[in-house]
């Protein structure tokens, strides 16, 4: 008998990715820890503060967790493997060695999605030159920015993580994507905007992608800028937009489709249209709309779930 999603702790997806394609997912950390609270972050607050790098979790368990996962779907389901985390996966003290872990088990390619706040630290930097693709934020400018934007710890500071990331180019024959993420009112003048590129400048990366609060943010004063502002800012840095929802679907090996639904919001929020997507993709299902409306009448008795109404349409994500 194949083990239900629900027993899998590690392992989540597949979920559809702007930049990486069709993300299987791997959150080596506990829920929401991480060493910055992003007004913008789609997952909520940080409720876990911490600084500290820990083997939460012991890396057989995610190997073995990982391999029943891919010898329950097929290998063209995904793309590439996402160590993300629910929070800060740099915090995760057997990150390198998880690294090496995955690729002898399979020949995807495989991501790291971090903050950057430990970028500074040599051992850090040597672990993430073990992927083959490392996501890295830069939202700010200088120490104001870096703390009203980012909110990190106190001993995180923003010279030290900049040079990091020099370091890390230096080091690193990968790809590196920077995302910067406009806040209306914040980030997205046009003076922010050039002193923000010419400090990307010395970082070299492969692409770097301008990105807005297109799910439900952290606060509720986080606001998309204006359409003009977007163009502009990728004019100036030079990038690509990725200030929309992915395309694509949303997958697990769950067979109860509630149960499949809680495990994916868990760690990424779901809009309604992507729940009535998901579902579709369930051959077994002929009564779409009632198993939806069902669904959706239980996320919403669920005191762990919350419903954002955001833009033109609901989301559904845990509360924090």
């Amino acid at each position: 008998m194949k083990e239900s999603i629900s027993d899998y702790k590690f392992v989540f997806g597949i979920v559809p990715s702007r930049r990486l394609g069709q993300s299987l997912g791997i959150s080596p950390i506990p829920k929401k820890t991480c060493n910055f609270s992003c007004v913008y972050c789609q997952l909520g607050r940080t409720t876990k503060y911490s600084h500290e790098r820990q083997l939460f979790f012991k890396v057989d368990l995610i190997i073995n967790e990982l391999n029943n996962y891919l010898n329950s779907i097929d290998p063209s389901q995904y793309d590439i493997i996402t160590i993300v985390g629910d929070g800060e996966p740099t915090l995760y003290l057997g990150l390198g060695d998880l690294i090496k872990r995955i690729k002898k088990i399979q020949d995807k390619p495989v991501a790291v999605i971090s903050n950057g706040s430990l970028i500074a630290n040599p051992q850090i930097r040597k672990e993430l030159v073990m992927a083959d693709v490392v996501l890295l934020n830069f939202d700010s400018w200088n120490e104001q920015s870096f703390r009203r934007i980012n909110r990190p710890l106190k001993s995180i500071e923003f010279i030290n993580r900049y040079k990091g990331y020099i370091e890390f180019r230096k080091e690193f024959s990968g790809i590196i994507y920077l995302e910067v993420m406009l806040v209306k009112g914040i980030n997205d003048n046009i003076e922010s905007l050039n002193k923000i590129a010419d400090l990307i400048r010395d970082i070299h990366p492969n692409v770097v992608f301008v990105n807005v609060p297109v799910r439900p943010p952290a606060e509720q004063w986080v606001k998309i800028p204006d359409e003009k502002i977007v163009i502009k800012a990728r004019e100036i840095l030079d990038a690509r937009r990725m200030d929309y929802l992915p395309t694509g679907d949303f997958t697990s090996i769950e067979s109860d489709p509630t149960k499949a639904i809680l495990d994916i919001i868990g760690r990424h929020p779901m809009r309604e249209e992507d729940i009535i997507t998901f579902l579709k993709g369930r051959k077994s299902l002929t009564n779409i709309e009632e198993v939806k409306d069902e669904i959706i009448k239980n996320l919403r008795k669920n005191p762990k779930v919350q419903e954002i109404a955001y833009g033109t349409t609901r989301f559904f994500r845990f509360k924090t």
